[in-house]
């Protein structure tokens, strides 16, 4: 039997909503309730042209994920869809500006911030290829903390061992819905696992999409 262990979960039905500017933001995660390496998570939706300035901290981590839409960062020409992820290390606090590339609809990103035990001043654009379903992937190849995505089939399930026990568990289904250690979480719910040695989850849904990482 499962054993329930303690977990802060976050439903996006009861999800705060500021408007700044031309962007809509959830802060779903602050450093009023961060855990571990977790500084923040944020989920934001830019209105058409419309953009954003994220405000990174000092030896941390940034993972920017289009979860639909497409998106340019600060000068750099190249944009970035939902088939890559933008990861940025930097040892000083810096400013990313965000801008929605599409002229005629929105652009829904998340923003995952995390400290660095091993500050570097770089970025990275990687493919995010999700090859088959009921699989487990890398977000990214440069974070120095486990990390995974899962496109999963309804009813399949994964027992996924934890790489450092001691670690706790940040888990966010993108898509559909997850029975996630014995918890119901469904789109844009998300949670903090604690105190686990394995991770077990199922998809109550086709095509439901979950990531979460070692935090």
């Amino acid at each position: 039997m499962l054993v329930q262990t303690p977990s802060q979960i976050f439903k996006s039905d009861f999800a705060f909503w500021k408007k700044e500017g031309r962007s809509a933001i959830n802060e779903i995660i602050t450093g009023e309730n961060n855990t571990g390496n977790l500084q923040s998570v944020t989920e934001i939706v830019l209105d058409e042209n419309g953009s954003f300035e994220f405000q990174s901290k000092e030896n941390s981590t940034v993972i920017i994920l289009t979860l639909y839409g497409e998106i340019q960062l600060n000068r750099f020409r190249k944009v970035i869809s939902s088939e890559e992820v933008f990861t940025l290390k930097s040892k000083e606090s810096s400013t990313v500006k965000i801008k929605n590339y599409l002229n005629d609809e929105k652009t829904d990103i998340l923003i995952i911030e995390m400290k660095s035990s091993q500050p570097e001043n770089a970025f990275f654009i990687e493919e995010l290829t999700i090859e088959k379903q009921n699989t487990l992937f890398p977000i990214s190849k440069k974070l120095e903390l486990p990390n995974f995505i899962g496109l999963y089939e309804g009813r399949k399930e994964e027992i996924h061992p934890i790489y450092h026990p001691e670690k706790a568990i940040f888990g966010m289904v993108i898509n559909g819905a997850f029975e996630f250690q014995n918890r119901l979480l469904e789109t844009r719910d998300s949670i903090v696992l604690k105190d686990i040695q394995t991770l077990e989850f199922e998809a109550l849904s086709e095509n439901a999409l979950i990531i979460f990482f070692e935090i």
